[in-house]
């Protein structure tokens, strides 16, 4: 569809179509009719449309399905300037040494959780007192948002239904707010077409003259997204406070009931010439908006959503109010809406407790691994440290041994297997070792050390290099060809050791 329908122009009741592309609509909050004419445009449009309540109490859709908030990391130090500015209430180039602090705590991370953790070992190893106070003013901003991420459950991936979809994020900080709403616009633009995204508060959230979360997404939102079908709808009660950069690129502007006297010439100013007093704008009824559309200029009655065209036409004939509309068609379905968005909220509550009540569960299961896994890192050490004790004393291997109990007499069977033969050759670095150890070295208790050896070996021209040595010396003491003593080592004294010549 190119062309919605808006409503009917006061007056003549004749039709005013609205052509589909980005949006700006202002207006008294409550007493304008901007949300119920967003409502209508996106019901008529066909497309689906994705909203945010960001206030407690604020008066919502008549029909809508309830989304879970969407967020994703990010670590663009112009993002995070973004949502220090949120903290702030002011740009950041007005806080000396702040935009250097936040590209050097930026750089190489992938989360707001390191970038607060690298603020904070920042801010305790830098010398200059000057940036040490930049850095814990940055780690304590991030401290207002990190902890709070981790109490709200979030979706990776945003299902829309047909019609309006709204994120409640009544309950968070401005600062969070700012961080989902930015992901979620930039989800949208990357991986969905033909949806049309409403920036609640967009004085606000983009606000004029200073960077946020908000605004570094819907730049690029605004300037590309119509290729794709995508349009941005901006909801705000004034224009000044608004970054004209997305409102240059509205084509589509609906100007409601406005009583600040600036407010009400910006107004004036954005009627292509259309001589209107200033008390027009200030008393302009519910429903009522003066409509700029491309070259054109109207003051419409817009339609609301399930109101027959006939009525609509009533009232922009002045012969019936829109309070008797909104009474007769418009509260019973917000009465409605209500009951269901609170049934769905409870839901998301009880998903929530779950997710927390499974986190909590995790995080105990953890702390017991770690627990038994440092007891196994303590067993793995004393076995180590066993099995190098048995070598050190000659042990050869650990056998159980096995008890046959009868008649309380104690029967123990041993099996001698006899003399084995090992053969070695002076041709070999372990024969010439053996030859003299055996043909050399003192047999007394004390034994010797592994330097005599190494000497003795020397003396027959057989230069042998000592960790060779140490090697071997070791390999031999558990196969019992040697014994360790205090000293070095010795032969063991039931061994028989031959020597012959060969010819």
């Amino acid at each position: 569809m190119t062309k919605i329908l808006l409503g009917f122009e006061v007056g003549s009741g004749e039709p005013v179509y609205l052509p589909l592309h980005h949006l700006a609509i202002f207006g008294m909050t409550q007493l304008s009719g901007k949300t119920t004419t967003l409502e209508a445009l996106i019901n008529r449009s066909g497309l689906k449309a994705l909203a945010f309540i960001v206030k407690r109490g604020e008066a919502g859709f008549t029909k809508y399905n309830l989304v879970t908030p969407y967020y994703k990391p990010q670590a663009d130090w112009q993002f995070v300037e973004g949502l220090v500015n949120v903290a702030l209430g002011e740009k950041v180039k007005f806080e000396p040494g702040m935009r250097y602090g936040i590209m050097k705590v930026c750089r190489g991370r992938k989360d707001l959780k390191e970038i607060q953790k690298a603020a904070v070992n920042l801010a305790r190893e830098t010398k200059r007192e000057f940036m040490k106070a930049v850095y814990e003013k940055l780690a304590a901003y991030l401290e207002m948002v990190v902890p709070e991420l981790d109490k709200w459950v979030f979706t990776d991936k945003l299902e829309l239904s047909e019609g309006v979809n709204v994120m409640n994020l009544s309950g968070m900080r401005l600062e969070t707010q700012h961080l989902v709403i930015a992901s979620t616009i930039d989800y949208t633009f990357s991986h969905l077409d033909h949806v049309i995204v409403i920036i609640p508060e967009a004085w606000e959230s983009i606000p004029q003259g200073k960077m946020t979360p908000v605004k570094w997404v819907a730049q690029q939102f605004i300037r590309k997204g119509a290729a794709i079908g995508n349009y941005m709808f901006l909801d705000s009660q004034d224009i000044g406070g608004i970054d004209k950069t997305p409102l240059r690129q509205c084509d589509n502007w609906l100007m409601g009931r406005m009583k600040e006297a600036h407010e009400v010439e910006r107004i004036l100013k954005q009627l292509l010439g259309m001589k209107v007093p200033a008390e027009e704008i200030q008393t302009l009824s519910l429903g009522h908006f003066y409509a700029a559309i491309g070259n054109m200029v109207k003051k419409v009655y817009v339609l609301p959503v399930g109101v027959p065209e006939q009525v609509g036409v009533a009232v922009a004939c002045g012969k019936r109010t829109p309070e008797s509309v909104r009474d007769e068609f418009i509260k019973v379905k917000v009465m409605e809406s209500d009951e269901m968005y609170k049934e769905q909220y409870e839901e998301e509550k009880r998903k929530r407790e779950e997710y927390e009540k499974t986190i909590t569960q995790l995080k105990d299961e953890k702390a017991t691994l770690e627990t038994e896994l440092k007891q196994l890192e303590a067993l793995k050490t004393f076995g180590a440290a066993l099995e190098n004790f048995l070598i050190q004393i000659g042990a050869t291997s650990l056998q159980t041994t096995v008890i046959d109990l009868e008649h309380r007499d104690l029967v123990v069977n041993i099996h001698h297997e006899g003399e084995k033969e090992v053969k070695m050759s002076t041709s070999t670095k372990e024969g010439q070792m053996m030859y003299c150890i055996v043909n050399e070295m003192s047999r007394e208790e004390e034994g010797w050390a592994q330097i005599d050896l190494i000497k003795k070996l020397l003396e027959h021209g057989w230069n042998i290099k000592q960790s060779t040595v140490s090697v071997t010396l070791s390999k031999w003491v558990p196969e019992g060809l040697l014994i360790k003593t205090e000293k070095g080592y010795r032969l063991p004294t039931k061994v028989k050791f031959n020597i012959k010549k060969e010819d």
